[in-house]
């Protein structure tokens, strides 16, 4: 509904514009040119409280509450009818879900909780942090094979390739 004094567009269910705050409830009765007799006023809460109780399971109740006709009270009527359903099942759920939460609680309980008491002395048990000191290490072992320095191996392989390049020489010089 558009509010008459500023313009501005405001939803169906709000009874005041959210702008300047003109009654907008008043305006669309002025529009309607009827005036509402109590049977329609109770007519209108019974919708809109059904409207409120089918909320949680068809999100557009509300919106189709503020609406009159005839067609929109019956649906309404027909989704408070389906919420009962649902909400009978989930309740039926519940009563059973309910009791066996209840014994294994009842059951599990003096378990968990003995539980939980050893391993807070065992957190008390155990050193912190700045107590810690670290083990001592054995003297480590002489070494037993390599008493010597070991040669590089880049020093091994060019004595042993100049050698092997004077060795080679004379052989090719005959093959010529």
């Amino acid at each position: 509904m558009f509010c008459p004094t500023c313009g501005k567009n405001n939803q169906l269910e709000l009874k005041f514009c959210a702008s300047c705050g003109t009654n907008l409830e008043a305006v669309s009765m002025a529009l309607s040119g009827r005036e509402e007799d109590f049977f329609t006023k109770i007519d209108t809460g019974m919708d809109q409280f059904i409207a409120r109780y089918t909320e949680h399971v068809f999100k557009t109740a509300p919106s189709d509450a503020s609406d009159r006709k005839v067609a929109k009270s019956w649906r309404l009527l027909g989704q408070a009818v389906l919420t009962s359903i649902v909400d009978m099942l989930l309740f039926m759920l519940m009563w059973n879900v309910l009791p066996l939460r209840f014994l294994l609680l009842l059951v599990s309980t003096p378990f968990r909780l003995l539980s939980q008491r050893s391993e807070q002395e065992n957190q008390e048990e155990r050193p912190s942090i700045e107590d810690y000191k670290a083990p001592e290490l054995a003297e480590p072992v002489p070494r037993l094979w390599l008493n010597q320095s070991v040669p590089s191996v880049t020093e091994s392989t060019t004595l042993n390739l100049a050698a092997a390049k004077k060795k080679a020489a004379p052989t090719t010089d005959k093959l010529k």
